[in-house]
Parts: structure tokens; sequence; C-alpha cells
């Protein structure tokens, strides 16, 4: 099937899906920022913790229950379990390290070392529970789980699916943050940190309350991740550098700028790959070097990211 632009279809299908899929990674990784000022090493292995989370309870909770199973049934417990260990981070390392004046270097280097921790622990439960319930917890691909809309193949379903999370996520954070109380609360902690404690803001609990949002927002995205990569206790991991990348093009200290980022990446990524790269006959292992191109050019022209620049040019226009 061609489009008008000479794309075929399942391409540009997988195209947008990756993009939605790192839309939701960077509206994470961004969040994260604003809250320590560090891109955490940790956030890709949040990520798995949701993938393993949602396959675990198809398999130990839904499957027995004798429940129709899909991804979407799991999305509460995700987001909660998720979340949870989010937060756990937060309160348990970034706290107490950002409390006594941790510099930036030493909250990357323990975000660093939050990584291997975290990654050791989904590596023995997924051993255990492949020795004591012999079930396979490496290699497994959630794909078959996915809900597919009547008429549609899984990868038409999955573009739908992962559209509609990403604009319901978008628009629920944007209504939390400027419609809420709440979010006047949190956006008034996130600009000044210090004036707010002044006037009695809780901005400890309004941080850990932004590190749910955090855990809940990029659980949900592995789950995606593991429909189109096995599902390792690397699976997260090997694509920080990519999620690294959507909120660094969008802006990292704007939460939307993950959305203009998400799609530059996950756009010139697998459109570069099909479209640049194999016609050169270069290996698809090299696809990287296309939104990392993209990233060092527009980094040189607008080191405040996408978003910045959106926003200067919004600010002038009202002058």
């Amino acid at each position: 099937m061609e489009l008008v632009l000479g794309i075929d279809y399942p391409t540009l299908a997988r195209a947008i899906i990756f993009s939605n899929i790192y839309v939701l990674l960077g509206l994470g990784l961004n969040l994260t920022y604003i809250t320590t000022k560090i891109p955490s090493f940790a956030h890709g292995d949040l990520a798995t913790v949701g993938a393993y989370v949602s396959y675990l309870t198809i398999i130990f909770l839904i499957q027995p229950l004798g429940i129709a199973a899909n991804v979407y049934v799991t999305f509460p417990l995700v987001a909660l379990a998720t979340g949870a260990v989010a937060v756990l981070t937060y309160l348990a390392v970034f706290r107490p390290m950002i409390r006594r004046g941790a510099s930036t270097t030493p909250l990357m280097i323990a975000s660093f070392g939050l990584h291997f921790v975290m990654f050791a622990s989904i590596a023995i439960i997924a051993d255990y529970v492949q020795n004591a319930y012999g079930v396979l917890s490496r290699n497994v691909l959630l794909t078959r789980w996915e809900y597919i809309w009547p008429g549609t193949d899984f990868l038409t379903s999955a573009l739908i699916n992962t559209t509609i999370v990403v604009i319901v996520t978008t628009v629920l954070l944007y209504l939390l943050l400027y419609k809420t109380r709440y979010g006047i609360i949190m956006r008034a902690s996130i600009d000044n940190l210090y004036l707010a404690r002044a006037v009695g803001i809780n901005v400890e609990r309004v941080f850990a309350i932004a590190w749910l949002l955090i855990g809940a927002v990029t659980g949900i995205a592995g789950v995606y991740m593991a429909m189109f990569f096995p599902m390792t206790e690397e699976l997260g991991w090997l694509r920080l550098a990519v999620i690294f990348v959507v909120s660094v093009v969008g802006g990292l200290s704007n939460i939307y700028g993950a959305v203009l980022g998400g799609y530059v990446v996950g756009l010139s990524l697998v459109l570069g790959a099909a479209y640049i790269l194999t016609p050169l006959g270069v290996p698809t292992e090299f696809q990287l070097v296309i939104p990392f191109a993209f990233v060092i050019a527009i980094l040189l022209f607008a080191p405040q990211g996408l978003a910045g620049v959106i926003s200067s040019l919004a600010q002038r226009g009202r002058r």
C-alpha cells in the first residue's frame, strides 16, 4: 500500500508508533530532569519494570482468572507499580542527596548506580520466575496481548492505541498542570523551589507526586516497547541513548518538548533507516546515526531545544 509521499504504510505506521512510544518515554525523562536537574540513567529501567509488571500480571493473575487478556487490563497496576518504584528511587536516593546539596555530577553518578541496582533486581526476578514456575521470562514479546480493533491488523491497532494513549496522556498532563490548583503548586515548585518553600508549599510531597507520574507514564511506555523489542532486563537500558536524544532535541526543561522530540526522533529513526540507509546499503545497526545527526544539527542552532525555540518565537510575537 503506497501513500502520496511514496512511503509504504507499514513503514509509516511503525515510524508513528515508535514516535508515540518515545514521546511517552521523553515525557517521563523531562519530568525527571525538571524535578532533580539530571537526566537519570535509571529511566530506561523504569520502562523495563512496566513491561515485566504487565507480563507477569497477565501470566499469574489475568489468565488464571479466565479474563480476556490484553495489556490494557494491566495498565492501572503497571502505573501504580512503576510509579511506586519511581517514588521510592526519589525518596531513597535523589531527595536525600539534594537535601545535602549534591551537585549534578554526584546525582548523575547515583542514577547510574541506581540503574545497576534496578537492572540486577529485574534479572533476579526474571530468573526466579523462570526457575520456580517454568514461565519464560526473557525474549518475550507482548505483541499477542495488544488489543486488536475489529477489521484491523496488529500494526494498525498499535498505531491507533499508542496515538490514543499519547493524546490522552498529554491532555491529562496539560489539564493537571495548567487547569488545577495542584498544577499551579507544582509549577511554582518547579520554577522557584526556595520561594515555594517560603510560602509554605510542601515541595518534597509535590515532587514525590511528580515522580509517581514519571513512573506511571514510563511504565506504560515500557509495555509498548516490549511489543516491538524482546523483553529482557536490558529492554530500557539499550534504548536509553535514544530517549536522551528525544528529550534534548525537544528541550529538557519543557515537559511538552518531549512531544516534539519524540516525533522528530521516531520519524527520523524509522524513515531514515528505510529510505536513506537501506538504499545506500548501510546496515540497519547504524540507524541511530540519523537521529543523532538531527540532535547535533538542532543543538548547533537551538541549544535550548525545539520547545525553547517555539517559546522564544511566541514571546517575540506577543511583543
